[in-house]
């Protein structure tokens, strides 16, 4: 179970110093990815937020894509967040799709 830490978006789950995301895509497609500090996350040398997210998540097709964008303060607190290509969901939302999912095949 992840809990929300004071001043964390609710789209981002900690996890031993790592993170969470949980989308679902125009196309319908449900991903949860995991995001490591030293890979996903680049740091920010020019004016702004210190620290930068650019994920591309992408589906069974090319046309399936989902871009986050994140701006994170020094402590990895978000900033801002947004998405093209889906919407973000809870743990619990995305538990859901996932049963619907399986049980349709």
């Amino acid at each position: 179970m992840f809990f929300r830490k004071k001043g964390q978006s609710s789209f981002f789950y900690r996890d031993k110093g790592n993170f969470f995301v949980y989308v679902l895509s125009d196309k319908v497609t449900v991903f949860r990815s995991y995001l490591r500090k030293g890979y996903d996350f680049r740091l920010n040398y020019e004016k702004g937020a210190p620290i930068l997210l650019d994920k591309e998540l992408v589906g069974d097709t090319p046309e399936d894509k989902v871009i986050i964008h994140a701006e994170f303060d020094g402590s990895y607190r978000v900033i801002s967040s947004e998405i093209h290509g889906g919407r973000f969901l809870t743990p619990k939302e995305y538990e859901e799709l996932s049963k619907q999912k399986e049980e349709q095949k």
